[in-house]
């Protein structure tokens, strides 16, 4: 891709550099959703030819390292741009001491995150750029980043978001072979959901799924492609890209898909251009290649379960009038959070109607929109069911991300212990253990101890004990007398990679979060695959398979080591310490 910089030198001028040009900067390419184990395949059958290349002859090394629990993109980026990981269980959770549902499809959620962790801690591209980010880590382009588009961010000087964006428009090469690639790939979409028809293939339900294609697959990727050679040109000191595609083609058809290998070909010809700018900077950079997490191939629970979600099984095991104290009883609703993309395309209309009454769009709003009368049951009707009000209601509420769930019960507005569940719903936990697809529930009782329910298990039992995992006898006589045959599949994976005491103490610290749920399901995992909440052929979010490892490329001269990772707080510290200080 040839750019021709000089058309655009007057419109990138306004691009501030704060740091001096002699200092090295970095380049992290973050490869959304690829595991070590689906990139040592993918080079195999000669998918990625120059970041194969790249690890064999251009003094890069390639490793795994451990992403941790939970293995979702909010997770990973707090720790890699802010260093600070410890209060994200997920995609998408509930704050109970304030009722905020926190759904990373939603701007004002990562708004609302990121400006909580920017209080104590730096981000790592000050300075710098983020495009396709949840975070922007206090980069000063930010570029299709989630969080810069909530009303607190967006209209703020210091945060340019549409710059470079309008610079790409105006480039006539690359927007036409844009608009090619748009075209070409909605309507190879259509033509691999006829195959799906027609070989009977099972895949997640489409809704608005091929503009979701087209926009991660072709348009993000080819602005911040764009964006990041112009940055090189200018010498911008960090810069931070997110591929989706590959995340989302796994997601919908599974991560061996031929629609989601066949992304990695493209993904691997963005690495080729921008290495070979790093040559002609003014600026050094280090180069770093890396995924977030991985993908499990996986089952959708409804599938297994006669197509009945966790809401209806709930339901179904909670005693519907409940005898309190003052034998007055209450009556309990049962939420589970919609994950689909129709759910979304809904979200995003009452975004921007609430986007643009928050900004200083409120008086164009107004004048437009008076006439009509905003109809409050409509705006408050998603996916058929009234928005539940935290607060004043009796509700369980259910939270997937992937092949992990957070249950939230609003009977308290801190984390219930799981001897105050068993006396509010008698018998959920034991019913809900026994289902043959879920893996295991976590919790924690009222010593503060973690504790492990699952099928043919007497109730919660201690998720070893204080200091079990240290010791390496003591573990391996725990793995053989365990009869969760999930929990056992997910440590005896792990033993391959020698990650079995880490990805424990990673479990324990995630069920301490004070945003995790007061139940902690996680799906069955067996041979390779693993149940998924969500209606989905590739899964991450939990434990268990590719999804906990993924892997890094990064230059052989410096004195870091990705194999020993395990949160990527370890990265920031790195990064922050060697480029940013």
């Amino acid at each position: 891709m040839k750019i021709n910089l000089k058309i655009f030198k007057k419109s990138i001028r306004k691009i501030k550099i704060t740091k001096q040009i002699d200092k090295k900067g970095f380049i992290i390419f973050q490869i959304d959703g690829l595991s070590k184990e689906a990139l040592d395949k993918a080079f195999k059958h000669n998918l990625m030819p120059f970041l194969k290349k790249m690890t064999l002859k251009k003094g890069y090394l390639l490793t795994d390292y451990l992403t941790g629990v939970p293995s979702d993109t909010p997770f990973f980026q707090a720790g890699l741009l802010y260093g600070d990981n410890k209060n994200i269980p997920g995609f998408r959770w509930i704050e109970k001491d304030t009722g905020n549902e926190i759904i990373f499809k939603n701007p004002e959620s990562a708004g609302h995150v990121e400006a909580m962790l920017s209080k104590n801690h730096k981000g790592l591209l000050k300075g710098g750029s983020s495009y396709v980010n949840l975070f922007s880590g206090g980069a000063s382009r930010s570029t299709f980043t989630l969080s810069t588009f909530s009303a607190r961010y967006l209209f703020k000087k210091k945060i340019r978001n549409f710059d470079i964006f309008i610079i790409f428009m105006f480039h006539v090469f690359t927007l036409f072979k844009t608009i090619f690639y748009v075209m070409f790939e909605f309507f190879f979409e259509l033509y691999e959901k006829i195959l799906d028809v027609i070989k009977k293939r099972v895949v997640r339900p489409e809704g608005i799924f091929p503009f979701a294609r087209v926009m991660s697959n072709v348009i993000f990727k080819e602005i911040e492609t764009f964006g990041a050679i112009m940055d090189i040109s200018r010498g911008v000191p960090s810069i931070y890209m997110d591929f989706t595609g590959y995340d989302e083609l796994s997601h919908h058809r599974g991560p061996y898909s031929i629609s989601a290998l066949r992304a990695l070909k493209a993904i691997d010809r963005k690495i080729k251009y921008i290495f070979k700018e790093l040559d002609k900077s003014s600026r050094k950079y280090d180069f770093f290649i890396l995924s977030d997490h991985g993908h499990t191939p996986s089952v959708p629970f409804v599938h297994l379960n006669n197509n009945e979600k966790l809401e209806a099984v709930v339901s179904k095991f909670i005693t519907k009038n409940i005898n309190i104290n003052n034998n007055t009883k209450k009556e309990y609703t049962v939420y589970e959070f919609d994950t689909g993309y129709n759910a979304v395309f809904k979200r995003l209309f009452l975004y921007i109607d609430d986007l643009l009454k928050k900004s200083s769009c409120d008086k164009i709003y107004n004048k437009l929109f008076n006439k009509f009368k905003y109809d409050i049951e409509t705006k408050n009707n998603i996916n058929n069911k009234n928005v539940i009000d935290w607060k004043n209601k009796n509700v369980i509420y259910i939270m997937n991300s992937g092949p992990m769930s957070n249950i939230y019960f609003s009977d308290k507005k801190t984390k219930m212990n799981t001897e105050e569940i068993e006396v509010f719903y008698p018998g959920l936990i034991k019913r809900l253990s026994d289902i043959e697809h879920i893996g295991f529930i976590m919790g924690i009782n009222k010593k503060n101890d973690i504790v492990i329910s699952y099928k043919g298990s007497e109730g919660f039992e201690p998720f070893f004990k204080h200091n079990i995992a240290a010791d390496e006898k003591l573990l391996d006589s725990y793995l053989k007398n365990i009869s969760n045959d999930t929990l056992k599949n997910i440590i005896e994976y792990l033993k391959v990679f020698d990650k079995k005491k880490i990805i424990i103490n990673s479990i324990k610290d995630f069920c301490r979060f004070n945003n995790s749920g007061d139940l902690i399901i996680f799906g069955a995992y067996n041979k390779g695959y693993i149940v998924n909440f969500e209606n989905q052929l590739g899964a991450h979010g939990g434990a268990g398979g590719e999804q906990n490892i993924p892997f890094a490329v990064y230059p052989e001269t410096l004195n870091f080591d990705f194999a020993s990772v395990n949160n990527a707080c370890q990265i920031y510290d790195f990064i922050y310490n060697n480029y940013v200080v």
